[in-house]
């Protein structure tokens, strides 16, 4: 879109003071150049407040403090308009804006006659944006939202932090709600789709969005199928006990509940008693028989584990008083070590005094035999040998005990329903308002036929918006884009001469990730931020831009909406950085910096040259506005550059020393 700004104007808060008009000739390379601290890069945030910033990013200090509007003369479509918007206030962005069509003179005092929303949407209607959202929600979300001029600010402003950044492309790109509505954008910026396939796509993903919804209804509903099932076999078996349904119904829960539903058109049409089976006493005998059957196998397993338990109880006691009988004896017995010390040797007896040649045998064998039942004793008192036993089956019992406790439930249970089943003919009007309530709870989530439907609608609805947007053929169109930005932009990287990329690739703009990607083979690729340093980053920002900027000034494409404008912040300072007090090499001496730093004063140069090309590849459509600290020494001689002010004196600046 052909957009020029044809100045910056500013009143001063002192009426006192004479208005600042700062002016910019179209189709050059505009440069503000001078020292720091002089206003230079506020250029770039005065021209984004006025054009409907959210936030004032032009620095708190002098600036804020001594102006009272801040605007922008522009040509758009051939005709100039004023844009004003008043200074924020405490910090706070003014909705206070003047918009009007340039009459031929500033206005001495700036009247507000309008706010920044009606701002933003008459601007985008002169400049041809698209009204529709990319919903169709009553209130759209702030992402969902109308593309706006706004959203395509990214590809005119390179202030100082994006301009050689390896993580960043665009402007703004750095917060996630402009990186998201930019990529949004991005194909209607670039002419791959039209207004109306940005809205079909929108409404193709809402309508997917609403099927994903519904599908999960749908499971939540078959879960809940599962969760009556249980209850409606309960029924059925009741109605099957009272005779209200035959026994043959097949195992199928549609089936089961259909039979239910009978059963409840036979109430309501006063017809139940008539609709009555013989009772079926035998299916609950069966049932009966079949859990006493259950729980007698159960209770012989729980005695017989009771009678294993009581035997290993009876031995381990057994064998607590063998331990205990031992050790009472040993306290009754004379020590054998004294018996055979005492032995005299001819045999005597040491009691009674007689003689004998078997008195030492007998007492040798008495010891063993004692030693061997102490032992035993000791064996059976230290390491009880069936505690271990005794704990698994009582373990085992207490299981057993449960599952008899809950089979005995069963066969009560089924015998307090036999008590019913004697009054049948009460009985199955009770069982008829259970029914009720069973069919009323499976009605609230046995909606999955409406959900077919409505599924089948909104995939309906996603096919008809895939033909609709596949007329449009975007996929074909966003290749023909994609080759046209990669050869324009590779072709202003090669002029730079020296811009470091991965070897054997192809430069690519990536749409998505927002940053210059090189494709390699074997679907490999590297990002920006990995190849290079700051003089490759900043070369590739200004080639990405030029390249943008070539492609959307080309005939076919000057319909679209991205206005022709381009801001760059001292692309210069990956050669010449300033230092923390706001000092530069490019302010000193400029004989001394040719002989010591020659080859950054020509790759400087060589962004000037760069940018003039581009001013002559698009006819002098495109308007570049320069703030540097490099001077016409450097830039002057160059094709297309328009010095617009030169403040490299103390007092010199945006805001002039005359303001008081």
């Amino acid at each position: 879109m052909k957009f020029q700004i044809d100045s910056i104007i500013l009143w001063p808060k002192n009426q006192n003071n004479e208005i600042q008009e700062i002016q910019f000739k179209p189709g050059k390379i505009n440069i503000i150049h001078g020292l720091s601290r002089t206003g230079k890069s506020s250029v770039l945030h005065i021209i984004d407040y006025t054009m409907g910033a959210t936030k004032c990013q032009i620095p708190i200090g002098t600036i804020r403090d001594k102006v009272m509007w801040f605007g922008v003369k522009v040509t758009l479509r051939g005709e100039s308009w004023l844009i004003a918007r008043k200074g924020p206030i405490d910090s706070t962005p003014s909705n206070d804006y003047y918009f009007e069509p340039f009459s031929g003179s500033i206005p001495e005092i700036v009247p507000t006659n309008t706010n920044r929303s009606t701002f933003k949407d008459k601007l985008n209607n002169l400049i041809g944006v698209s009204d529709l959202p990319h919903s169709d929600a009553e209130k759209p979300s702030k992402l969902d939202a109308r593309t706006s001029f706004r959203d395509l600010a990214a590809f005119n402003f390179l202030p100082q932090h994006i301009v050689a950044n390896p993580n960043t492309l665009f402007f703004k790109a750095d917060t996630w709600i402009h990186r998201q509505k930019l990529t949004r954008a991005m194909p209607y910026a670039l002419g791959i789709v039209d207004a109306q396939y940005v809205i079909n796509e929108r409404r193709r993903d809402d309508a997917q969005k609403e099927l994903d919804g519904l599908e999960k209804e749908l499971k939540v509903v078959e879960k809940a199928k599962l969760h009556w099932r249980h209850e409606v076999n309960r029924m059925i078996d009741r109605c099957i006990e009272i005779g209200l349904l035959e026994a043959d119904i097949p195992d199928d829960l549609d089936i089961k509940v259909a039979k239910l539903k009978s059963v409840m058109d036979a109430y309501r049409n006063k017809r139940l008693e008539q609709t009555l089976i013989a009772p079926k006493r035998l299916h609950i005998n069966e049932r009966f028989d079949a859990a006493v059957a259950k729980e007698t196998a159960q209770q012989r397993l729980v005695d017989e584990l009771g009678e294993e338990i009581s035997g290993y109880s009876s031995l381990a006691q057994s064998s607590q008083q063998f331990v205990k009988a031992v050790n009472e004896e040993k306290s009754h017995v004379v020590g054998l070590d004294w018996l055979k010390k005492s032995l005299r040797d001819e045999g005597k007896c040491v009691a009674c005094g007689s003689t004998s040649d078997t008195m030492s045998t007998v007492i040798t064998n008495l010891e063993t035999k004692v030693k061997k039942i102490t032992r035993v004793a000791e064996i059976l008192e230290q390491n009880p040998a069936f505690d271990s036993r005794i704990s698994n089956l009582k373990r085992n019992l207490a299981k057993e005990e449960k599952t008899l406790h809950a089979y005995r439930a069963d066969k009560n249970a089924i015998l307090a329903e036999d008590e019913r089943l004697r009054s049948v003919i009460g009985d199955i009007y009770y069982v008829a308002g259970k029914i009720s309530e069973v069919l009323k709870k499976i009605g609230h989530t046995s909606a999955d036929e409406a959900i077919a439907q409505r599924m089948k609608a909104e995939s309906k609805k996603i096919s008809d918006f895939n033909r609709l947007m596949a007329g449009g053929n975007r996929a074909a169109r966003e290749r023909e884009v994609d080759a046209k930005l990669t050869e324009l932009i590779e072709h202003y990287a090669d002029q730079f001469g020296a811009l470091e990329g991965a070897a054997n690739s192809v430069l690519r703009l990536d749409q998505k990730e927002l940053t210059i990607r090189f494709d390699k083979e074997f679907d490999q690729f590297d990002y920006l931020w990995e190849v290079g340093s700051g003089a490759n980053w900043m070369g590739y920002h200004v080639a990405a831009f030029l390249g943008i900027h070539e492609f959307l000034l080309q005939k076919e494409n000057l319909h679209l909406p991205t206005l022709s404008f381009l801001v760059i912040d001292q692309p210069s300072q990956v050669y010449f950085p300033s230092s923390d007090l706001g000092g530069n090499a490019l302010d000193l001496d400029m004989a001394v910096l040719r002989r010591h730093r020659i080859e950054d004063l020509q790759a400087t140069r060589r962004i000037f040259e760069v940018l003039g090309e581009a001013i002559s590849r698009t006819n002098a459509n495109l308007q570049i506005i320069v703030l540097e600290h490099a001077g016409e020494e450097i830039w002057g001689d160059i094709e297309h550059t328009h010095s617009v002010a030169a403040w490299s004196t103390k007092g010199d600046g945006l805001i002039p020393a005359t303001w008081d």
